[in-house]
């Protein structure tokens, strides 16, 4: 795919963008869940010739696999239509990293903001999800390798103008929007209009709400509006009316994706093998960072970025994706602070020296702001909604606050309640 020079046009976008390929992936896991579900057996069900050979000598993934799945963003034409076409070259507007370890039935993903600064070459720093229009979705991987230093063995690209027909298809999909969403510019391509509640989206809604970046925590924000979609449509495939569906779910799916190295044989692997593998299981992340504001060397003019912080992203690789343990250099890295919320510092100390002896760096001891917080509190800015849920488990029941902002001194900061139970 030839790269672009900046005096060509730049194709309109509508809206930036959502679920990615990951919807395939949950798609498919989900339709192998409801098949699970429905049927004691699932090999027996569908005790063929072909599945049993596919079982037996054609799964293809004995070891950890780790894919990036890329959704581009929605494109309009000079008539202000939207394009179509599943190959449409545009800018990656959701990126997601999927590590799979099937001898551990281990998942791991980990949102890339589409705003991420990185180099891209023959640019300079730029938007991450710029790659796939300057340069093809193989640079959007090398990209990510380089920036983060993970081997991408796989990757799948999928045009959101036709992943609205697998929701439709889906019969819709049951949701609560958390806040009122309105956005409505001159044409009305870009519309969003959605109310607080509970409500029956149909596919282009679907898309409305995880295009929707104006929410208190910006295009942050949006990425766990995506990752909810992808938890909700893989609960309504478990459902087992939905199993008749499946042959077209799976023609949508193929219309949808535009590029990948991945064989049909390997993406049946991968449903199968999601049928094992609950989705409370699967580990969430999102790339930390900070919103910044840089010149951008192709619209040469001052942009918004999102500044990704390189040693919290070291941790988050290792946590979430690659499922293995922390080291001690990297726990000792970790920044914790502790507030007394309670009229003693007795807990909070207590707390900071089971830390320090599981080999994390305690910052400082204090006091809240009050001295009648009935509950702990974590709040966490590394981005690994992981390793955050392990801290919580030492303070009995918690309230955690996660967001992947990372401008404090610190990177997780514990309230100490009166509920803390000493673990």
């Amino acid at each position: 795919m030839p790269r672009r020079k900046d005096s060509q046009p730049r194709p309109r976008r509508l809206g930036r963008w959502l679920i990615g390929i990951a919807g395939v992936i949950a798609v498919l896991g989900g339709v192998a869940y409801g098949v699970n579900a429905y049927y004691a057996n699932l090999k027996d069900t569908f005790n063929t010739a072909p599945i049993n050979h596919h079982f037996s000598s054609h799964f293809q993934f004995n070891h950890r696999i780790t894919i990036l799945l890329m959704g581009s963003s929605l494109v309009t034409n000079a008539q202000n239509q939207v394009v179509m076409s599943r190959t449409a070259q545009d800018r990656t507007d959701t990126l997601m990293l999927v590590s799979i370890n099937p001898a551990t039935h281990q998942v791991g993903v980990v949102s890339i903001p589409r705003d991420t600064r990185v180099n891209l070459p023959g640019i300079g720093l730029t938007k991450i999800a710029e790659a796939s229009f300057e340069g093809g979705v193989k640079e959007t991987v090398q990209v990510v390798q380089q920036t983060f230093h993970v081997p991408v063995d796989y990757y799948a690209y999928i045009s959101m103008a036709q992943f609205a027909n697998v929701i439709n298809d889906m019969g819709g999909m049951t949701m609560y929007i958390p806040q009122t969403e309105i956005y409505q510019p001159s044409g009305g391509k870009l519309g969003i209009d959605l109310t607080k509640g509970w409500h029956h989206l149909n596919g282009w809604q679907v898309l409305e709400y995880a295009r929707y970046r104006n929410t208190a925590q910006g295009d942050i924000g949006r990425i766990q509006q995506q990752q909810q979609i992808l938890r909700d449509i893989a609960k309504q495939l478990l459902q087992p009316k939905y199993i008749p569906l499946i042959p077209k779910l799976a023609s949508d799916l193929s219309h949808a994706l535009a590029y990948t190295n991945l064989n049909t044989s390997q993406i049946v692997s991968l449903a199968l093998f999601a049928r094992h593998i609950p989705l409370s299981a699967v580990r969430f992340g999102t790339v930390p960072g900070h919103s910044s504001t840089y010149q951008d060397p192709i619209l040469h003019q001052p942009l918004s970025y999102w500044t990704y912080d390189a040693h919290l992203s070291t941790i988050l690789v290792q946590d979430v994706l690659l499922a293995e343990p922390l080291t001690a250099a990297q726990k000792q890295s970790l920044k914790i602070y502790i507030d007394s919320g309670t009229a003693s510092l007795a807990p909070a100390q207590a707390l900071a020296k089971t830390l320090e002896q599981d080999g994390y760096t305690v910052t400082g001891v204090g006091w809240a702001n009050h001295h009648t917080h009935h509950r702990s509190v974590l709040i966490n800015t590394t981005g690994d909604r992981f390793l955050g849920a392990r801290l919580a488990a030492l303070l009995g029941p918690t309230v955690s606050q996660f967001a992947p902002y990372h401008t404090t001194p610190w990177d997780l900061k514990i309230t100490v309640g009166a509920d803390y139970t000493g673990k």
